[in-house]
């Protein structure tokens, strides 16, 4: 199920809230009347994001006994039928959290949006189902489904409560895609033996790994411009401009590394860093949520 990256598409929704809605969580009876929410929202996130997985496994088996054959399915630990029924057992969880959650913040009267909830778990549903059978197959619409799943979390934290758009979750959300999308690129390096074998249109196969490198920078730069934007247009403060400089330096060195060196090792090395600059990030955005204005100013205010 890959917990880390489940772990990570969860916390951008977590995150998203928090960034959008400090207010809503600066005391502790707030925070304790939101908690069943943040809760479901967790095993919900973590649900759907774990469905996909297990389904693009199921999905892949041909391709995972010529690129990963340690896998669980192509192993033979677990049958095909046991992972299909778990990834649509996943889903149907997820889909009862978004639904509890409205249920609950309805009922509570806590002010969030009815509805939100619901129709986010839907759509994450609908792309953990259709992402492997049909998006995948063609690498650049599996490539972005992806990461519009990372940009869905922060979407659904911006909406929530309000149903406003805001620059500076957006702009997070923004940086986050672009991240995950150069890497959901270049992890088409890794797996060119088993993709063609199975008729997989991707990047890697048809330009090579020098232009898929390429390409997955140029991609993963446009988040360091991205990341900027908040400073200007949405009142960030020192404490994000501080800790995102950490992430835009990481960032180059990530661009730099992989158009130096497009070998299988160092692409499986360079994608695990990109996820670890995610975690990072989303770890100075919630720093910027309660510190960003409230303890330190803004830079342009």
């Amino acid at each position: 199920m890959r917990p880390f990256n489940c772990f990570l598409i969860t916390m951008c929704a977590i995150v998203g809230i928090m960034v959008s809605n400090p207010e809503e969580f600066l005391y502790v009876n707030q925070f304790l009347d939101h908690l069943p929410s943040l809760i479901m929202i967790f095993i919900g996130g973590w649900a759907l994001s774990a469905s996909a997985m297990v389904l693009n496994d199921y999905f892949d088996i041909e391709i995972d006994r010529i690129n990963d054959p340690d896998r669980p399915i192509p192993s033979g630990q677990i049958k095909p039928k046991q992972a299909l029924t778990f990834g649509i057992i996943l889903i149907v969880i997820g889909i009862l959290m978004g639904i509890g959650i409205d249920l609950y913040e309805h009922f509570k009267g806590l002010g969030s949006q009815i509805g939100v909830s619901m129709i986010t778990a839907v759509i994450g549903a609908f792309m953990a189902s259709l992402y492997t059978k049909y998006m995948k197959r063609y690498s650049i619409v599996g490539n972005l489904a992806v990461s519009i799943g990372v940009w869905l979390g922060f979407l659904y934290g911006d909406l929530v409560f309000d149903f406003t758009l805001e620059v500076l979750p957006e702009c997070m959300a923004a940086s986050a895609f672009f991240l995950n999308f150069g890497r959901e690129v270049a992890k088409g390096i890794i797996d060119v033996e088993g993709d063609r074998e199975n008729k997989v249109t991707t990047i890697a196969i048809a330009l090579g790994p020098r232009w898929t490198a390429i390409i997955a920078s140029a991609i993963v730069f446009l988040a360091i411009p991205t990341s900027i934007i908040p400073v200007i247009f949405a009142g960030a403060s020192w404490v994000y401009l501080g800790t995102i400089i950490v992430i835009q330096v990481l960032s180059l060195v990530t661009i730099i590394w992989l158009l130096s060196d497009q070998r299988v090792e160092t692409v499986k090395k360079i994608k695990t860093l990109i996820l670890y600059v995610m975690l990072l990030s989303l770890v100075f955005f919630t720093l910027e949520a309660f510190l960003g204005g409230f303890v330190v100013p803004p830079i342009i205010s």
